[in-house]
């Protein structure tokens, strides 16, 4: 298996073991803590995700800049003194994104989610409590780009499946001590320090610093900002068109309602741990190869979004067809009436922006950070105006209507980007983007009310012809033969 294969088989074999855990711990958790502080506590996850991009963009810079200095055989003291000078910028950047959360979290809940009575002043505590993390949480992106850089992700991975595990472990280890949002975000912060740890350990043994320099240089300023000012936007952006649905919902319909969003959202979003594994090894190869090798970036392009196509699509398949099912068995009823529809719109969204992550990467792998913010900042007025609208109409299902066609926008101008930057990726990507529009529409038929047996027999005939563009990939790269 080529080291390229190999460093994505350990991307995604980290993410199995959390979704099994995650896929045994929710049930648990929404029963410990009840729904609102469930809904709660999935706003917390969310801002956790959110502020460990408050780094302006840095770590993904830092991923970039020392794939270059590497490709072009830079000193062992030139990268060490690009790393350490990151590490001073984003500790303070860290610092500041705790002091943005501890000052805003009075706001959010008692203004913005507008709870009140027993749960405001325990939220509070909560949110403003977890603000501590946020420094070694954006010090941990920057340790975590080395590792990506240096292709250890071996390493990242094992590192990643302790934080999956912990995510889900944590508040429902801490509800036998007190089922409370405080004792919830003890319990993520301990995993936070843990894995943090994990990753200083990891870049030690890398030896990457184990050359002497300065501890800071104004020069390196400059390639950083460069790269990461832009990505500064898009990690603030991003993430808030990913999180806003939750945040929003919680706003207009309650905090309860939001648990019967997130639930399914939460297992059907799972499915993007696969582009992003291939997102994140293609990244550094992108990084290197774009500009000196536009052939061979090109084909990388083409079988990333392909076997992005071919792991994603089965599983959203089975996902959205036999929603109502999984949900029963899951989490009961209530939750299987509510999530038929949510399930299919963010399926179908899911399998969109799978491939858009795969031509994110190569974008942002050439440099042109400032071509995807500048895509976040068109999309972001829009985004919000449809969500507040779909709300209204459609209620929970409308914010899933809203997040998938967000998502096709966002990959639309991706094609516009990466055809924009090589005429090649366009030939490499057009017969993956006429897969992307077939599995889309074939995923449509879940929102009627088929019967059981009309469900699985229209299944069996997707997966057969699903089949045949995959076999016809795997031979194409002679991985059946290596099965054999």
């Amino acid at each position: 298996m080529s080291s390229t294969k190999h460093n994505i088989a350990w991307n995604l074999s980290s993410n199995i073991l959390p979704l099994v855990f995650g896929l045994a711990l929710f049930p648990k958790i929404i029963s410990a803590y009840g729904l609102e502080r469930f809904g709660l506590l999935s706003l917390i996850w969310a801002l956790i995700g959110y502020f460990s991009l408050f780094d302006l963009g840095l770590s993904r810079a830092l991923t970039q800049q020392i794939s270059e200095l590497i490709g072009k055989n830079k000193s062992g003291p030139e990268i060490a003194q690009l790393i350490r000078t990151a590490f001073v910028v984003m500790w303070v950047l860290g610092i500041l994104g705790g002091l943005i959360l501890w000052g805003i979290s009075p706001l959010l809940i008692t203004d913005f989610l507008k709870i009140s009575g027993e749960l405001q002043a325990e939220s509070i505590y909560a949110f403003s409590l977890l603000a501590l993390s946020i420094p070694l949480i954006v010090h941990t992106a920057a340790l975590r780009a080395i590792l990506e850089a240096l292709h250890l992700f071996k390493s990242a991975s094992l590192i990643r499946m302790v934080l999956g595990i912990g995510t889900f472990l944590a508040p429902y280890l801490t509800s036998f001590i007190s089922p409370t949002l405080t004792s919830a975000v003890m319990g993520l912060i301990v995993t936070r320090t843990l894995v943090w740890l994990l990753h200083i350990y990891a870049v030690h043994r890398s030896q990457i610093l184990a050359f002497t320099s300065r501890r800071f240089d104004v020069v390196w300023l400059k390639p950083l900002l460069q790269f990461g000012g832009w990505m500064t936007v898009s990690n603030i952006i991003g993430p808030m068109m990913v999180y806003m649905d939750r945040f929003v919902l919680a706003s207009i319909l309650g905090a309860a309602a939001t648990s019967f969003y997130v639930a399914p959202y939460e297992v059907v979003t799972k499915l993007l741990l696969v582009p992003a594994a291939i997102a994140g090894v293609l990244f550094p190869l992108f990084a290197k190869q774009w500009e000196q090798d536009p052939i061979f970036s090109a084909a990388k392009l083409n079988q990333g979004i392909c076997y992005t196509l071919i792991l994603v699509f089965p599983a959203g398949v089975l996902i959205s067809f036999f929603s109502t099912e999984w949900l029963q068995i899951w989490l009961g009823q209530a939750f299987a009436e509510q999530g038929g529809a949510i399930v299919t719109w963010l399926t179908i969204g899911i399998l969109i922006n799978s491939v858009a992550q795969i031509l994110f990467a190569k974008v942002q792998g050439a440099k042109r950070s400032d071509w995807t913010a500048k895509l976040h900042l068109f999309e972001l007025i829009p985004y919000l105006v449809l969500l507040w609208a779909c709300l209204n109409l459609w209620g929970i299902a409308g914010a899933a209507f809203a997040w998938c066609m967000r998502a096709a926008i966002d990959l639309m101008g991706l094609i516009y980007f990466s055809k924009k930057l090589n005429s090649l990726n366009w030939v490499a990507i057009k017969t993956p983007l006429l897969l992307l529009a077939a599995g889309s529409i074939a995923i449509l038929p879940s929102l009627s009310q088929l019967s059981l047996s009309g469900r699985i027999l229209f299944v069996l005939t997707l997966l057969g012809l699903y089949c045949i563009p995959t076999f016809k990939q795997l031979r194409q790269d002679k991985i059946l033969g290596m099965l054999k």
